[in-house]
């Protein structure tokens, strides 16, 4: 019994149900491009062909509700169903008095086998060769206007497409750049280039059903939700650094100077008299003061023999990013790697905390594998 449940369940539904918009946008593109193409039949005086209609239905879903796929595009849409209507009007035209149902299984093989070898599968092209072969008395006779009339027909149908989606904001075709120059959205995010997205892909036979770019794209955010999951119990408060090294707005920079010499750190948290965060004193803005009061130096020792106590507030600078204590660490991960501060600020309420750097964060990676 058990095993006849895991049977019935396993041939149930296994896509998302779609949303509103989703149905939507799919039903009415694939009825306005089979319209226009049943316009050019219209136009062309070509009455006798719109059963060719029945195939292009086929092309319609592919093209309007699975725009990503690989057997929608454009090169697949167009040659597949060009290429099986050649192979099919050959075929018979070559085997004219082959008895059913040779002819139809003939046709629909050697159609799978020619869209194989021009890697141009399309389902529908299928559906074309035997749609050919079971009319063969009708269509045979016509020749290469019958494969032009497909041609064109498809050809209608998908530029229907790409109108229609980028009317929509979708994006269709897929843009395949050359090899040296594809986009890799693995390289940043992930250790794989395209080549290992391909051979992926080939290992689990998805080849025809999605593009390295979009496994990348897959990959990437399915690691990106890892993490934040991992860190979700991670808080910024167990991560940071709680000794922490300060200065105060009144404190000369002579004074801080001296810690910069003595510590190798690269900034440091301004606080005030109630341990508020205040601001930051980076080591290359104390630095650039330092050259240019350098290069001033000596006329200002003429006009002005004893210069003024310059402190930090003069300097300092607001912080680019806090959080609290209580910030789980995966909300963390995607700002640090859009800012390049060398720490952020930790709070409890106002007052600082701590500091998280990328060490801190490197750590706890470490820690959670």
């Amino acid at each position: 019994m058990q095993s006849l449940t895991r049977l019935l369940g396993s041939w149930g539904p296994l896509a998302q149900r779609p949303s509103g918009g989703e149905l939507l946008h799919s039903s009415l593109g694939a009825a306005l491009g089979l319209a226009l193409s049943g316009l050019l039949v219209w136009l062309g005086a070509a009455d006798g062909l719109l059963f060719l209609f029945a195939p292009l239905g086929a092309s319609a879903v592919l093209v309007f509700a699975v725009p990503n796929s690989p057997l929608a595009q454009p090169w697949p849409a167009i040659m597949g169903n060009t290429l099986s209507a050649l192979w099919a009007l050959l075929l018979l035209s070559a085997l004219p008095h082959l008895p059913s149902p040779w002819p139809e299984a003939f046709a629909v093989g050697g159609a799978i086998a020619v869209m194989l070898l021009c890697r141009a599968l399309h389902p529908p092209g299928g559906a074309m060769a035997l749609l050919v072969a079971l009319t063969a008395p009708k269509l045979v006779p016509l020749g290469w206007h019958l494969i032009a009339t497909v041609f064109l027909l498809t050809l209608a149908l998908v530029l229907a497409g790409v109108f229609y989606h980028r009317a929509t904001r979708r994006s269709y075709p897929l843009r395949h750049a050359a090899p040296a120059q594809a986009r890799q959205p693995s390289a940043g995010r992930l250790a794989l280039s395209n080549a290992d997205l391909t051979a992926l892909l080939t290992r689990f036979d998805q080849s025809y059903n999605l593009s390295p770019e979009d496994l990348g794209e897959l990959l990437a955010a399915a690691e990106e939700q890892a993490i934040q999951k991992r860190f979700a119990a991670v808080t910024c408060g167990e991560v940071m650094s709680a000794r922490l090294l300060t200065a105060t707005p009144a404190d000369t920079l002579e004074t801080v100077a001296d810690l910069f010499h003595r510590h190798p750190v690269k900034s440091l948290p301004v606080l005030g008299a109630q341990g508020e965060l205040r601001g930051l004193l980076l080591r290359s803005d104390l630095f650039d003061w330092l050259w240019e009061g350098h290069r001033r130096s000596r006329w200002r020792a003429l006009l002005r023999p004893r210069l003024p106590v310059t402190t930090v507030e003069r300097l300092m600078r607001a912080p680019e990013l806090c959080v609290q204590e209580a910030t789980p660490l995966g909300e963390l991960l995607g700002a640090l790697a859009q800012h390049t501060v060398p720490f952020i600020p930790v709070l409890r309420g106002t007052q600082l905390a701590g500091l998280i750097t990328r060490t801190d964060v490197i750590r706890a990676l470490l820690a959670l594998r």
